[in-house]
């Protein structure tokens, strides 16, 4: 990757902030239409970051990679950023842009980073690197992204947060005036101070918020709105107790109330959130602010991050390369001087999005791959699943081995969105974050697709037919190809896949080729390909090998 682009959207506290600087409870979004994007570029000497917040966060990410073995000189960058978050209007436009750059740091160094985890290094490099007393409401909300209950107690353990249906939101409308509120250190330092020498008012609001988000909670899964919008004007008169109101807000917040909207804080102030009862009431509302010279969005929900796990297929016995896979896997066969599953492997790392992973490997081979894994060092918990075959003749097909993978329960023991499956005996170049952001954006099926010289030769690859991006037929092997589009074994299915490939199997499905599985899976959900965009290199026999690592040479 010559350069990549990583983002994170502005948040809205929904409910319950400020009460996550004093461990209490919130609700909160990402907002799809506002975002701060950073760019990293290979550049010769990695300069000077351009602010003291992205200095900050990257000193943290630094001593992270040198904890994994990995040298923060060995890819030096520039960075670059954009946002079009309003300043200081209490969307959160500094968090997002500390944790875009986090994200894309973690991808560009193949470090994985799982969403709680970069909201922990955003909220440690504002609290303890910069003295900037922050909550971590906004730091997992954009690292996360989509509508998060949460839980901040221990906000940063796996079981804080809580994905919630954005559908069950009423119509929503975010208001600014533009004039620039404090910073959001400057309004919560004084009243920690205050928290902390035990004033009992504090402290009773700081209770009251956490309780109003709760019940906030319980009335949007019950799709209450009427008493979810009391919770939202709750909110409200609850800071205002304890924090001093600027007049430009209080205005707006009157104005949404005259209006018969729930008014509150999505932040610190500068803007406000209104809760409407229906689409003519925010249209109502939207027309008076803009009336009165105040900026307008009806909010979406950014769509969250999805957690992925990867399988890599790797229990094949390649007999086309005999006799050098008698003695060795193949995708233990080094390749520009690494294995070709560690290429494979720091790919993958570099996706963005997969939290651990599993591997399928034979019997014959399986300790070669434990050993593998001891010494490549994975930066994402691995599995090895031995799937018990010795021979060619015994061996299980590839769809049996990724059955086999799905029942696998690694370390983290998350329940994926998706799964990104690998066949590992070949080398590719391919930006596999693309795949995930497709993924996260369109909520469906993903392939990557290469072109076939012509003539395409009958019955030796698989053959995808697209209507724009979508396929609209793919045939493993046929003996009358169509389509020079043909699919390479690299796959991201939905969280639904355990259940197909049971299904699949049970009813008669071909267990060895993955493409057969691609082919029955194509009539029962949508699939999206990608074009591959660089190089793909069959393995297929010692001359390919050959050939491929005096292209990969180091």
């Amino acid at each position: 990757m010559p350069s990549l682009t990583a983002s994170a959207h502005a948040r809205v506290g929904l409910l319950g902030n400020p009460s996550d600087i004093y461990g209490g409870k919130g609700l909160g979004f990402a907002v799809a239409e506002l975002a701060a994007h950073i760019t990293l570029t290979d550049t010769v000497t990695t300069g000077e970051l351009p602010n003291e917040l992205l200095r900050a966060g990257w000193h943290l990410l630094h001593e992270d990679l040198l904890a994994h073995g990995i040298d923060p000189a060995a890819r030096p960058f520039t960075l670059a950023f954009t946002s079009d978050i309003p300043f200081q209007s209490g969307l959160s436009g500094s968090s997002a842009l500390l944790i875009a750059a986090l994200r894309g740091w973690s991808r560009w160094f193949g470090l994985p980073l799982p969403p709680s985890r970069l909201a922990e290094l955003a909220w440690r490099a504002e609290n303890e690197r910069l003295g900037i007393r922050a909550g971590p409401l906004d730091r997992l909300v954009q690292a996360h992204a989509g509508l998060l209950a949460m839980d901040f107690a221990e906000p940063f353990a796996a079981a804080a947060v809580q994905r919630l249906d954005p559908s069950l939101l009423p119509p929503l409308l975010l208001a600014w005036h533009g004039i620039a509120s404090q910073s959001s250190g400057d309004v919560h330092a004084p009243i920690f101070a205050r928290w902390r020498a035990g004033d009992t008012a504090v402290r009773d609001v700081m209770t009251q918020l956490a309780a109003n988000a709760d019940a906030g909670r319980r009335a949007l899964l019950a799709r209450d709105h009427t008493t979810f919008a009391h919770c939202i004007d709750r909110n409200f008169d609850l800071r205002a107790q304890v924090f001093s109101i600027a007049a430009a807000d209080r205005e707006l917040i009157a104005l949404g109330r005259s209006l018969g909207a729930a008014s509150k804080f999505p932040g610190s102030g500068g803007a406000v959130l209104f809760a409407c009862r229906d689409d003519a009431h925010r249209h109502q509302l939207d027309a008076a602010c803009r009336a009165r010279g105040h900026t307008t969005l009806q909010p979406t929900v950014q769509a969250p991050t999805p957690r992925l796990r990867a399988i890599f297929l790797a229990a094949g016995f390649a007999t086309r390369l005999y006799p050098l896979t008698l003695q060795r896997a193949k995708p233990l066969l080094e390749v520009g001087g690494q294995p070709m599953l560690t290429r494979i492997l720091r790919q993958v790392e570099q996706a963005g999005g997969v939290e651990d992973g599993v591997v399928v490997a034979n019997g014959r081979f399986h300790a070669d791959f434990v050993t593998w894994a001891n010494r490549v060092q994975p930066r994402l918990p691995l599995t090895i699943v031995n799937d018990g075959a010795l021979t060619n003749e015994t061996r299980l097909g590839a769809v049996r081995d990724l059955a086999l993978a799905l029942e696998a329960t690694p370390p983290t023991n998350l329940a994926p969105d998706g799964y990104l499956v690998l066949a590992c005996d070949n080398v590719f170049d391919f930006d596999l974050g693309r795949l995930v952001e497709r993924f996260a954006t369109t909520n469906s099926a993903q392939l990557i697709v290469r072109e076939v010289p012509a003539p395409v030769p009958a019955n030796k690859y698989s053959e995808v037919l697209l209507a724009d991006d979508r396929v609209v037929r793919f045939r493993e092997k046929p003996s009358d190809p169509q389509s020079n589009l043909s699919a390479i074994a690299i796959y991201l299915l939905p969280r639904e896949l355990p259940t197909l490939v049971r299904t699949y199997l049970a009813t008669g499905g071909n267990p060895d080729a993955p493409g057969h599985l691609l082919a029955w899976l194509s009539t029962r959900m949508p699939l999206t390909a990608t074009r591959l965009d660089g190089r793909w290199l069959d393995i297929g026999s010692a001359d390919d090998l050959a050939a491929a690592n005096q292209l990969l040479a180091p």
